[in-house]
């Protein structure tokens, strides 16, 4: 991929990598043994994507909220270094929601037909879908297709206000229309249906909100540098790409910390969000102290993969 894709020799780049905040020795020292021995990189540096996703922000110190399609992670980040001991995971997020989207239009009598899957023909002067199933397609590649319109559907309509979707009862109607012309009503749903990331959610044990999260996991920091993950609490990932999320999260999250407890968010725009660790991991690649930071190849053949862990704490 790298010489197909990218056309770049990876032998004459250093690369530098994300891996998820939950810490995975195993992972990254197979990662790191074929990165050098396949690809023959002459240096790798491997950052928690928390960390980077903090530096994109131009911050050292920080709590991380990340959400994405399958988990959601609240991380102090403390100079630099993701807190392991202090950091919370759930498996909530942007699929999560996929999945509830799917369930209501099920219960809503909505068929969703990808569009390689219909035609249309006259009849009686009126378009008629006619469904008409490629047999070159398999069940697994329908599924996924289907899928991705309900995402669609999902990343278009879904919504937040500053009150909780409770308090919006008569929320305006919201519409989608399918690529057979049908027409996909939420209603109220689309500001409900993402409400599921504040509060308890059964079938996700323990969870009871990502605000409860980001106070807990600075609740387990150390007491001396908790003043500064309230006053810098980072939010990235793409499913917090929500409209609406970031004033949310803003404003529930000093609903659960101690009275007088100054709380500020900060978020990427948008179309910025869903790369905060991209960009943080170019703004740390291109500083000048960060070179002696690399681990190179002949860290690893005089050490072994191992090195990357003293290397990439």
């Amino acid at each position: 991929m790298l010489m197909d894709r990218l056309a770049v020799d990876p032998k004459d780049h250093p690369v530098i990598l994300t891996e998820p905040s939950l810490h995975n020795k195993e992972h990254r020292l197979k990662i790191t043994a074929f990165l050098f021995e396949k690809y023959q990189v002459p240096a790798l540096y491997i950052s928690k994507s928390s960390v980077l996703s903090a530096f994109s922000c131009s911050r050292s110190t920080a709590l991380v909220l990340e959400s994405g399609a399958n988990s959601t992670y609240a991380v102090p980040v403390h100079d630099g270094y993701a807190l392991q001991t202090s950091m919370l995971k759930f498996d909530i997020g942007g699929n999560y929601l996929t999945d509830v989207v799917a369930k209501t239009l099920a219960a809503k009598n909505i068929k969703i037909i990808p569009r390689y899957a219909f035609r249309k023909k006259m009849a009686d002067g009126q378009p008629v879908i006619v469904e008409n199933p490629s047999p070159l397609t398999t069940p697994s590649f329908e599924d996924f297709a289907t899928r991705e319109i309900i995402r669609d559907i999902k990343e278009s309509l879904l919504s937040l206000t500053v009150e909780a979707a409770m308090e919006v009862t008569d929320a305006k109607p919201t519409h989608y229309d399918l690529p057979d012309g049908t027409r996909v009503d939420l209603e109220a749903d689309a500001k409900k249906i993402p409400e599921l990331m504040f509060t308890a959610v059964p079938d996700v044990g323990g969870f009871v909100g990502i605000q409860k999260m980001a106070s807990e996991s600075i609740a387990r920091a150390d007491l001396d540098i908790r003043k500064d993950l309230y006053n810098n609490i980072v939010v990235s990932g793409g499913n917090t790409l929500v409209a609406g999320f970031v004033e949310r999260v803003q404003k529930l999250v000093p609903e659960v910390t101690l009275p007088n407890v100054r709380v500020k968010v900060v978020a990427h725009m948008p179309t910025e969000r869903r790369f905060s660790a991209w960009i943080g991991g170019s703004i740390l690649s291109s500083l000048g102290s960060f070179q002696q930071m690399w681990m190179s190849k002949q860290e690893f053949e005089e050490h072994g993969a191992i090195m990357i862990e003293r290397k990439c704490a």
